[in-house]
Parts: C-alpha cells; structure tokens; sequence
C-alpha cells in the first residue's frame, strides 16, 4: 500500500507539472495574440515609431494639466496649462521647468505659439492674449455661440495663427472639423474657417486637442478623446491619420516640433502624473 501510495503521489506531480506546462503556454499564446494585435492596431508610422517614443520625460505637477506647447529653439518648448496663467518654459532635453511666467489670472488656457518675439496663448472661448515685452493685449473671438477651442500654432508662411475648434458654437455643425484663422498683419480673426474638414474623411468622433506645423510644411491635429494623429496638407487635405495607443498616449493635448522634425507630445496627468514624449525622426 505504501509503495501504491508513493507511485501515485510521483504520478500526480507529474500531471500538476505538466498542468503548468499547459497554463505558461496558454498565457504565452494569450500574450503574443495581444501584442499582434495591439501592432495592427496602432500600426507604426514609416516617420515616427508612435509605439517606441524615443524620451519619456516625467513633467512637475505644476502641469498636471499640461495643455499646448510650442517649441522656440532645439532645446526650449513653451507650455501653458489650462487651470493658471502662467507660461512655463521646459528643457527639452530633460523635461524640466527652467522658468515661469505670469502673464493672466486663472482660466481655461488651451493652447500656445511664439511668433515675432511675442508669444500667443489661447483661451478656450477663442479668446487670444498677445504677450510681448511683459505687456499682454486681448483678442476676443467674437463670434455667437459655445465655441470650444483647444489648439493654436503659427502659420508663418501665411503670416496667421490657425486655431482648432473641439465644439462648434453651431450644434447643427459637428460633422465637420473647423480650423479657424487669426491675420497677424493685421491682428483680426478671419471671419471664415480656414479649413473645413468632413470627420468621415477623418474620424467620426474626432475632436481636436492641439495643433502643430511640421517644418517641411504639412499640419498635424491631435484628438485626445479620438486617441488619433490627423496629417493634413498645407491646403488642408487629409493626406494620413495615425491611431495612437491609449497606453501611451492617455490624455494627449500638446504637440510640437524641433527644426529638424523631432516631435513632442504631452500628455495630462490623469491617473499617474504628466508626460511629455519625444519621437526623433527615424
């Protein structure tokens, strides 16, 4: 009886054994079928590898709610964020605060450019502050109706500012992404959108969260809410759209570029703390 015993227990370590055997295997399969299909997904870009960011930069919780950049030299980027009115400057080599400037009271700042030694931030009213020399001057939109702005850049070779509309004041509009204009040879807002983009040629939940000009020219939107990179042409065609992973990418609202096409993304807090990525250009 012993003996039976002894043979029984050697038998029942053999089958626990390969029992987990089985289960490490089921998990491998389980675990390459995800990572396949987390690749097809978000595919890489044949100019930024959008899974592999090259930096990852922990930011300060001074921007928990990080909200535009702007990059004014290879190793500056400007930020605001939308709850205080300041403008901080960031190393782009480590992701630190190098300084910070006051420049408005508290208010839901959304975007930020630099042109001509003055900087422009955006509210999300469409309301625009020019800041030179520690003086700033408003420019109201003006236009009727809940508008919701989230991304301001410099247009230079059409010497305006392009603005991206999250929320049409229009709800009878929100099929369309609207890129308005604000003239900087004569500060005014264009009274026309400057680009009118059908979502179907984009994505259908598609909503803007910044904007960016690529030095070679063409315009990229971010969506936050659609987890999406929209390229367009300086004419304003849909020419690519890039899925990004919500892994990495979990509440992107600020993109920009170095002169030699490196580009930065930030991501708000959310859950853990603010990021900001860099993606060198392969």
């Amino acid at each position: 009886m012993l003996l039976t015993y002894k043979q029984n227990n050697h038998v029942g370590s053999f089958f626990s054994t390969i029992s987990k055997l089985m289960k490490l295997f089921i998990y491998l399969i389980i675990f390459i079928s995800i990572n396949v299909t987390f690749n097809s997904c978000f595919k890489q870009n044949t100019v930024y590898s959008f899974n592999q960011p090259s930096e990852v930069f922990k930011l300060s919780s001074e921007l928990n709610e990080i909200s535009g950049l702007q990059a004014i030299s290879d190793s500056v980027i400007l930020a605001v964020q939308d709850e205080d009115g300041y403008i901080f400057y960031i190393d782009a080599h480590t992701g630190e605060i190098i300084n910070k400037k006051k420049f408005g009271k508290k208010g839901d700042y959304e975007g930020i450019t630099f042109y001509k030694q003055s900087i422009y931030v955006l509210k999300s009213n469409g309301t625009i502050y020019r800041i030179k020399n520690k003086k700033s001057k408003i420019y109201s939109f003006g236009k009727k109706g809940n508008f919701d702005f989230e991304g301001l850049c410099t247009d230079d070779k059409n010497d305006r500012l392009l603005l991206a509309c999250k929320k049409h004041g229009n709800k009878n509009k929100l099929d369309h992404i609207y890129i308005y204009g604000f003239s900087l040879s004569d500060k005014h807002f264009i009274d026309s959108p400057v680009f009118k983009i059908e979502k179907k040629d984009a994505y259908k939940k598609f909503q803007p969260s910044a904007i960016a000009i690529h030095p070679k020219g063409n315009i990229f939107v971010l969506s936050s809410t659609a987890k999406m990179l929209l390229e367009l042409s300086p004419q304003g065609k849909v020419i690519n759209h890039q899925h990004l992973s919500p892994f990495i990418f979990n509440q992107p609202e600020g993109i920009t570029f170095l002169s030699n096409g490196d580009m930065f993304i930030s991501n708000e807090k959310k859950k853990a703390y603010p990021t900001l990525l860099r993606f060198n250009r392969n």
